[in-house]
């Protein structure tokens, strides 16, 4: 069975999306920041944890529709990064992207992720199980979720 601590290590990052009003009266964001970025109605907030370290990265976005797609690998490679990118110009997705990483803990434990408005997914032009299947076609992809963000 896996620790919690295994559980952690299975994802990169966690998001959340906040609307405009929860960022501008929350007193953790310096009065400086908000001011450089109160012009979207929602943020996407990325929190990636690291032993004794949490970063949080902020995206402005107009769409509160955010997904995140996860694809676990087998190893990490040029080609695979271009195959995922690939899939990514061919669903017409990279327009829509607000964040993407990859991260291996352990040579067999590789992961991919990125976040991008999910309309054109919730919109049924592009089906979970298409995307899911396109990126399964991609060398040394192993496993790929597709998880909606929630919001405040």
């Amino acid at each position: 069975m896996e620790t919690d601590n295994g559980a952690q290590k299975n994802k990169i990052s966690v998001g959340q999306i906040i609307p405009n009003n929860e960022l501008n009266n929350n007193p953790i964001f310096p009065a400086e920041i908000k001011e450089e970025i109160l012009n979207s109605p929602y943020y996407l907030l990325i929190f990636i944890s690291r032993e004794d370290v949490v970063k949080i990265s902020c995206f402005p976005t107009k769409n509160n529709n955010i997904k995140k797609i996860l694809i676990k690998l087998k190893e990490f490679s040029p080609d695979l990064v271009k195959g995922i990118s690939n899939v990514l110009n061919d669903l017409n997705l990279s327009k829509e992207i607000l964040h993407t990483t990859g991260l291996c803990y352990e040579m067999e434990r590789c992961f991919y992720e990125t976040y991008l408005i999910g309309d054109i997914i919730d919109s049924g032009e592009l089906t979970v199980d298409g995307l899911k299947d396109k990126f399964m076609a991609v060398a040394n992809v192993m496993d790929v979720r597709v998880e909606s963000v929630p919001s405040l």
